[in-house]
């Protein structure tokens, strides 16, 4: 599967490559507008059955989101190509401005076509900038456009926190670092007790409630800059950076007892909710499965011991 997904990049990237050659043959500025028109184009004609299945309404998600992803990066290059265009053009203008900055206009008062010239080249130059200015704000407004597909595609919906994607992603960020010497880093693994049954009691709307609340109730008990994330279903994690040992059990606990003494009420019963956690802490040389395999397997152990417990792999 990874070896498919590597090849349907490679063929994107190509047909990217192709789109921005044709527009400075044409000498269009890579402006995403002209960007995309171009893709799609050379998409349509050059893409095979392997790319075109990638973006089929019968592929799954994964390759979906996959697909989306890949698109945005790729928006991502020509906004930064039509960037670089564009400040190309405001060096040309401040090389205008210092050349009239430092020019002695006294040389030239017997000699009016010499002013004009000099005078256009103003003009010009502030033509320049003001597009500039233009360009730089639509340029902004595009990559907060961006920012917020991008954030679509790593936040989950209901809770509000990121999603399994970008957990992968951040942890494949992190543990680089930690092939030479032991991280600092707490995982945590964390499952609501019974979801189902309080789905079969309450309803879905309710069950949805509970995870939001879990969620909200996670988040609020760690620091600003640890990552919480919902893994999936009714199971959350969290990244604790800069934890040491001896404090990782004391967040856990903080977490385990918030949810235990919690009042939740829903059309006027009452939930009972606890959770139970797997947690292990970074060693060195892990991987993504050995860090993940040790905290789910915590998480299992917590289960399997009567819930509602934390367990230390």
């Amino acid at each position: 599967m990874q070896d498919d997904k590597s090849t349907i990049y490679d063929k994107i990237t190509a047909i990217q490559d192709e789109a921005i050659a044709t527009l400075k043959k044409m000498h269009v500025p890579p402006y995403p507008v002209h960007y995309q028109k171009q893709f799609n184009r050379i998409f349509d004609s050059l893409s095979d059955n392997t790319l075109k299945n990638a973006l089929d309404q019968n592929s799954t998600m994964d390759e979906k989101i996959d697909s989306m992803v890949k698109y945005i990066e790729l928006a991502k290059i020509a906004i930064e190509t039509f960037s670089q265009t564009h400040e190309s053009i405001a060096s040309v203008a401040a090389q205008q401005s210092d050349l009239l900055n430092t020019y002695d206009r006294s040389q030239s008062n017997n000699n009016s076509g010499c002013v004009q010239i000099i005078d256009g080249l103003a003009k010009l130059g502030t033509d320049m900038t003001d597009e500039l200015k233009k360009s730089e704000e639509k340029i902004n407004q595009l990559n907060e456009q961006l920012d917020d597909a991008m954030l679509d595609v790593t936040t989950d919906p209901l809770t509000h926190l990121l999603n399994h994607r970008k957990y992968m992603e951040d942890m494949g960020d992190m543990l680089p670092s930690g092939m030479e010497r032991t991280l600092p880093l707490l995982s945590l693994m964390i499952n609501a007790d019974n979801f189902k049954e309080i789905n079969a009691k309450f309803g879905h709307t309710a069950g949805d409630k509970v995870l939001y609340f879990l969620a909200q109730t996670i988040k609020g008990m760690v620091r600003s800059g640890d990552l919480v994330y919902r893994y999936g279903g009714d199971q959350f994690a969290a990244l604790i950076n800069r934890c040491e040992e001896g404090k990782a059990l004391g967040i856990a606990e903080k977490i385990l007892r918030k949810v235990e003494h919690s009042h939740l009420i829903y059309s006027g019963q009452s939930i009972e909710l606890t959770v139970s956690i797997g947690a292990t802490m970074h060693q060195q040389n892990d991987a993504i499965d050995t860090m993940i395999k040790r905290t789910e397997e915590g998480l299992s152990k917590s289960k399997q011991a009567g819930k509602n417990q934390i367990t230390f792999v």
